[in-house]
């Protein structure tokens, strides 16, 4: 029930408690004209024109009470039987959780930077979705876990875009590389997507979409921990979708090929950056395909649907209240 039919509903006892009183008033009334003494020849003033005219305005009004009355009691007895209507509402449910896995390796710093400006406008318009971001070189490095605190975030991907274009502040001490550095080579995908991957094997909402945007271009320089197709499979076990974007991807070369065969694998997709397209509209695709995997059954609610009766059955009784006043009742 919305809050103005509650403000109608407490309005109901005070119309039944007005009715209640008038008919008392009334009673109380007759009773007291009742105690009056008989007066002789009363035949020669009920004869009379204007008595007769005084009668019949009184019937006419005594008889639009009881209308009134009645016409109060049934609308009354069926608004304390509180109409109702049955809706079924489809909304709309983007509860998503989305992970940034971002190589971090020389060659991809300039992309990064782009894809967290993107977000950063992306996060200002989310409501209950949660983002996190994992980075990842020689090894990989949790930058902030999935949240839905959209201030937080905003700052976050903020900081680090700033420290990958080489503009932070004077007071501001942080290297976006700190602990990515710890192994044998760089940029080891297989690696970073399998943390990424693993991210989610500890969170127990299965029911929200999960996704994982990894921005590399795939080029192994290393001893890997999981291949890529091994980190795949993981992305697959606990059902995330991997969305992979290569900035070199020079057409018909094994690594593109494999980075695109392991995406698609997931139930996500692969996008090569080109000049035709632009980080923004990349993620504007992701996020389209993203929203078309939830799906949410209907929402069942049941709502009062008195309709204009309660302010039908206020004047009904300020009605009565008239007629009784008005007939000296």
């Amino acid at each position: 029930m919305d809050v103005g039919l509650l403000l109608w509903w407490w309005m109901l006892p005070l119309l039944l408690l007005v009715g209640a009183a008038a008919v008392v008033l009334a009673v109380v009334r007759r009773r007291r004209a009742d105690r009056g003494k008989p007066v002789a020849h009363m035949d020669r003033l009920t004869a009379l024109p204007r008595y007769r005219r005084a009668i019949a305005r009184y019937r006419a009004w005594t008889a639009l009470g009881l209308v009134l009355l009645v016409l109060t009691s049934v609308g009354t007895a069926f608004v304390a039987a509180r109409p109702a209507a049955v809706n079924a509402n489809q909304n709309d449910d983007y509860k998503r959780d989305i992970l940034l896995c971002l190589d971090v390796s020389g060659s991809m710093i300039d992309v990064d930077a782009d894809i967290l400006g993107v977000f950063q406008e992306i996060a200002a318009g989310l409501d209950g979705e949660r983002i996190g971001m994992r980075i990842f070189d020689a090894s990989s490095v949790m930058a902030f876990p999935l949240t839905s605190d959209y201030d937080y975030i905003i700052d976050q991907l903020g900081r680090y875009q700033r420290a990958f274009l080489g503009t932070l502040g004077p007071d501001e001490q942080f290297s976006y590389a700190a602990g990515t550095s710890n192994g044998n080579g760089a940029s080891l995908v297989g690696d970073g997507l399998a943390s990424c991957a693993l991210d989610f094997a500890d969170t127990d909402d299965n029911d929200r979409p999960r996704s994982i945007i990894l921005a590399t271009d795939n080029q192994v320089n290393g001893q890997q921990i999981f291949s890529l197709e091994q980190a795949g499979q993981l992305a697959i076990d606990n059902e995330v979708r991997v969305y992979a974007i290569n900035p070199f991807d020079w057409g018909g070369d094994p690594v593109s090929a494999q980075l695109q065969t392991v995406s698609e694998t997931t139930g996500g997709a692969y996008f090569a950056l080109d000049f035709a397209d632009t980080v923004s509209s990349i993620v504007d695709r992701i996020g389209a395909i993203e929203a078309g995997y939830i799906e949410t059954p209907p929402e069942v609610q049941i709502v009062d649907r008195p309709g204009p009766l309660l302010p039908l059955l206020m004047m009904l009784v300020i009605g009565v209240c008239v007629v009784a006043w008005r007939v000296r009742l």
